[in-house]
């Protein structure tokens, strides 16, 4: 799909969805994707009693995941992959 469906609805309530309409928090993502990296290259599943302090839970991979989805999908809504494609 090459354009988003969302800037074709009317309607505030879908404001959020449509083009420029988040603002991307770049540091984040990146906190979140080296987060992610960290958790899958760690010796151990972060769990108690073998962990290191540093490990990082596999609880939270379902969190990481999504974080990582909600602000890639916010950097693409603002605008900001639009300006690199167009630096090419």
């Amino acid at each position: 799909m090459t354009e988003n469906p969302a800037n074709g609805i009317k309607d505030m309530m879908w404001h959020f969805l449509m083009d420029k309409g988040q603002k991307e928090n770049i540091p984040e993502l990146k906190a979140s994707v080296y987060r992610l990296i960290q958790m899958t290259t760690q010796k151990t599943a972060g769990q108690p009693g073998h962990a290191k302090s540093m490990h990082i839970s596999w609880d939270t991979l379902d969190m990481e995941l999504m974080r990582i989805v909600v602000e890639a999908t916010a950097l693409v809504l603002s605008g900001r992959l639009d300006e690199l494609e167009v630096e090419k």
